[in-house]
């Protein structure tokens, strides 16, 4: 259905065919210009950010133990404690942002996590530590599906799924950064160091994105009052695009219900539950392995220098898989793509954890499994944002990002008993295999549920 952007139904013959702006096929047509890289790159710091601030936890974790004289069990409700906050977080985000804007909540989310990060520098205890660490991710959980959603609604179409994958690269960046700047900093400083550069980054980079980030164009469209906002950024994506004699015009559907009910309704609620199974497993594993790598690869033996640079090698691989993921993605079936990485993944896990650990062996196949299962937790993203429409899509994103943030919460607690219990190396990487098994099988269904749906839609 199309809806003009004064908000109410009407037909599209009031208006003359010359002074009409449909908005879907106008950003869609976009080729790639100067704008969109501004908004990419600004969404890529976001996850940058994030991806220091979630992972810096992990790499720390060893030099907390030490300092702080704990075992890892006590270690384990830390690791878990942020990441349920960014489930929380991406609950609460993406309603938010249908609401209020998708650029409100980025900046403010981002500026919150970064105070609560400072905060968490000078943290007297563990339990202050742990709540500090579920304030933080808070604001991360609200940011991150944002940054994903913005940079998709803004992406030509023939772009989409590689302009999502190359941002959620930011977090892989983000997070190889935290484990080289580990290495040094806490060997010329101390742990604390990690949370202060965690804060205070992401303090002065809201301030950057609250002058340079731009509101999403089909957000704006649906809210009259904000005409003028959007004519004026129709004409920095495209001069002259658009007047004050424009109307646009928008494809929606009916929006009697909230978005969170239509996410959890025919057509879309099958799908829906794909997607949140497919992320949960893949979550599991990517969280599983941020929070307890580095102490599984210093507990063989190799040094908390060494461990921190092994741990990195998957963010590297990530960085890579996600930019090659995107092209794929956009070039040929999404789901069949994104099965064949996860399955690329359990062959990597079950090789490392049926091979005996070599520094140089270890680097290199945990840059491999990088590649294909922290791009594939990403490519969620792609999926989803090209599946729900403009209305629905950051409640859609957020909140199959915040049931996936349960999967990274088990992950981690899971990890935490895998410890306890006197689980080794190969143990651990060997159980991996099961949750990206069931994450391949979930793109698959999801696929199926679309045909099955538009089958459905054609016949009546």
């Amino acid at each position: 259905m199309s809806v003009p952007a004064g908000g109410n139904q009407t037909s599209e013959d009031a208006v003359q065919p010359n002074t009409t702006l449909k908005l879907n096929e106008f950003l869609d047509a976009q080729p790639v210009r100067g704008f969109h890289w501004r908004v990419l790159l600004l969404c890529l710091s976001v996850l940058i950010m994030d991806g220091f601030d979630i992972v810096s936890i992990g790499f720390i974790a060893p030099a907390l133990i030490d300092d702080w004289g704990i075992t890892k069990a006590e270690m384990g409700p830390v690791l878990s404690a942020g990441l349920f906050g960014m489930a929380l977080g991406a609950f609460a985000g993406g309603p938010l942002a249908d609401r209020f804007g998708r650029r409100n909540v980025i900046v403010g989310s981002v500026f919150f996590f970064g105070v609560m990060s400072l905060l968490s520098a000078w943290s007297p205890n563990l339990t202050v530590l742990t709540a500090l660490r579920f304030l933080t991710g808070l604001g991360l959980g609200a940011s991150q599906p944002n940054a994903a959603t913005l940079i998709s609604e803004f992406a030509p179409k023939h772009r989409r799924a590689l302009f999502v994958s190359f941002v959620y690269c930011g977090f892989t960046i983000g997070a190889a950064g935290g484990g080289f700047l580990s290495a040094q900093l806490i060997a010329t400083y101390n742990w604390h160091s990690i949370l202060i550069v965690g804060g205070v980054v992401p303090m002065v980079m809201a301030v950057v994105l609250h002058v340079f980030l731009p509101e999403s164009a089909r957000f704006m469209a649906l809210r009259p009052a904000r005409r003028a906002e959007l004519m004026a950024l129709v004409n920095k994506i495209r001069p002259g695009a658009a007047n004050a004699a424009t109307a646009f015009v928008i494809d929606t559907i009916p929006a009697a219900k909230g978005s969170v009910r239509l996410i959890l309704s025919q057509p879309f609620l099958l799908v829906t539950l794909a997607l949140w199974v497919g992320l949960f497993m893949n979550n599991l594993t990517v969280y599983l392995l941020n929070s307890w790598l580095p102490v599984l690869v210093k507990d063989v033996g190799f040094s908390f220098e060494t461990a921190a640079r092994i741990g990195a090698m998957m963010q590297i691989g990530g960085t890579i898989g996600n930019i090659v993921l995107g092209w794929e993605m956009d070039r040929w079936n999404p789901h069949r793509v994104m099965a064949l990485t996860l399955l690329g993944a359990v062959a990597a896990a079950l090789v490392i954890g049926n091979t005996a650990p070599d520094e140089t062996m270890l680097m290199l196949v945990i840059l491999v499994l990088g590649y294909f299962c922290t791009s594939a937790n990403t490519g969620w993203a792609a999926l989803a944002a090209s599946y729900y429409p403009t209305e629905m899509r950051a409640t859609g994103t957020a909140w199959m990002t915040a049931v996936g943030r349960f999967g990274a919460i088990l992950g981690a607690s899971v990890g935490a008993v895998m410890m306890a219990a006197g689980w080794g190396f190969s143990q651990v990487f060997s159980f991996l295999a099961l949750p990206l098994s069931i994450a391949a099988a979930a793109a698959m269904a999801k696929a199926f549920l679309m045909r099955r749906n538009r089958r459905l839609t054609e016949t009546t």
